[in-house]
């Protein structure tokens, strides 16, 4: 077999290869005697189905089966022989194979950038948390407290403006009902899309169990009827069950989380602030780091790779943009107006991709088995799914290596943060 090598781009290589006829058809009859030795068929010995038969029942399937294993074995010795560094396996349609006739095919190959890697550890950046104020303390105890709260029927008293709803909610445009939503849990502190807020607690509290409320309604540019569109029309709630939204006291608190007194209470909300300033601190860090890594670093880029990821990410806005009701030329042109930026998002993620690699190559940095598995356990307890069921999932969509390329890209934002110099704030 003569494989044959171009560098058509910086970043793709186009593979020619030739496998003359009598080679092929050599191997295809190895595969066909292979075969008649495995099969069972009826009216034959087991490992005796003569070759004819086989060729028969099973030829073309056989023979695009040797056809797949020159493609693979074209594929491997390119890549050993010019030391290319492809970072996903050629798509080609293999077609018709003809008997008697050489095996010729090409395919391009996508091939990992060629760039030398810079600066990435050891970069200096400010890093200062924010002291704790004992306001902060306080907000924490109370969104503690709203946080064990449960609901009780309003009764008599109706929805106080703290209190929550099991409502129904219909729009109305000139008399008729546009969009209605029932079993809708909502609070006289919600918003509601073109409606004014306090429009929208007068509407509300107060109100009883089966009562109904109303108010005006401004309709978005992208509600979903067009003929509502940027009209005006009402807004109608009705109460199915009013609810008042209990606080435990400080006391209350102090018994479900464990805490002895006062002291102690106020010392744990203290450190969940302190972790959670840390968590947020530490995110900003890596944020800042990994994008002057990308910023620091020039390398051409796979143009279908950068491509494709702009096309998806297009994709998700025209979605987007059609699940809020925009459509016709309003949709185009917002997804126009997208383009550009959809584009620097690409390339932003295709050198973060590159460079994670590299970085991860050259720090030894690797993503265990275990680390996949807890990963999967976690997407399966937020999903309430079993873990096998993720598992499986994940197999069957091939969406493992994109799993453990997220996994990566953490670990690598985290060597990053902790290689780096934390210096004090400039005064």
């Amino acid at each position: 077999m003569q494989v044959t090598v171009e560098r058509t781009q910086p970043c793709q290589a186009r593979v020619s290869f030739t496998v003359p006829a009598n080679e092929f058809e050599s191997e295809f009859n190895k595969a066909v005697a292979d075969f008649g030795q495995r099969v069972r068929m009826k009216g034959f010995r087991p490992g005796k189905v003569p070759p004819d038969v086989v060729r028969k029942m099973q030829g073309p399937q056989l023979r695009h089966e040797v056809a797949v294993r020159f493609v693979q074995k074209a594929y491997e010795q390119a890549v050993t022989e010019n030391k290319l560094r492809p970072f996903q396996h050629p798509q080609l349609d293999i077609g018709e194979v003809l008997f008697g006739a050489d095996f010729t095919r090409q395919f391009d190959l996508n091939l990992r950038p060629d760039f030398e890697l810079g600066q990435y550890k050891g970069l200096e950046i400010e890093s200062a948390l924010p002291p704790i104020l004992d306001e902060e303390v306080e907000q924490a105890i109370e969104q503690a407290r709203k946080n064990q709260a449960h609901p009780e029927p309003a009764g008599d008293a109706g929805l106080p403006e703290d209190g929550m709803a099991l409502a129904k909610v219909e729009l109305l445009h000139q008399g008729a009902v546009v969009w209605t939503r029932d079993g809708l849990r909502l609070s006289p502190q919600a918003t509601i899309p073109g409606v004014e807020a306090e429009a929208l607690k007068g509407a509300m509290v107060g109100k009883r169990d089966g009562e109904v409320g109303s108010c005006p309604i401004h309709f978005p540019a992208d509600f979903e009827q067009e003929a509502a569109r940027d009209q005006d029309g009402e807004c109608r709630i009705t109460i199915n069950q009013a609810y008042k939204v209990i606080l435990p006291t400080r006391e209350e608190l102090m018994k479900m989380i464990g805490a002895a007194d006062e002291a102690e209470l106020l010392k744990r909300a203290h450190e969940g602030l302190e972790k959670a300033n840390v968590e947020l601190e530490n995110q900003r860090i890596e944020k800042e780091l990994i994008e002057r890594v990308i910023g620091a670093h020039t390398m051409e880029l796979p143009a279908g790779m950068v491509e494709d990821q702009t096309q998806t990410r297009l994709s998700q806005i025209r979605n987007d943009l059609q699940q809020r009701g925009v459509s016709g030329a309003a949709l185009e042109e917002q997804v126009a107006a997208q383009s550009a930026a959809a584009a620097e998002t690409a390339v932003m993620g295709a050198k973060a991709y590159f460079l994670i690699e590299r970085i991860a190559e050259a720090e030894k940095i690797q993503v265990a088995e275990a680390e996949m598995v807890n990963e999967l356990r976690g997407i399966a307890q937020r999903n309430r799914s079993s873990f096998e069921e993720v598992r499986d999932f994940y197999q069957q969509q091939n969406l493992l290596p994109q799993l453990a390329m997220e996994i990566l890209e953490r670990k690598i934002r985290a060597f990053l943060r902790t290689s780096a110099k934390l210096m004090a704030p400039k005064v």
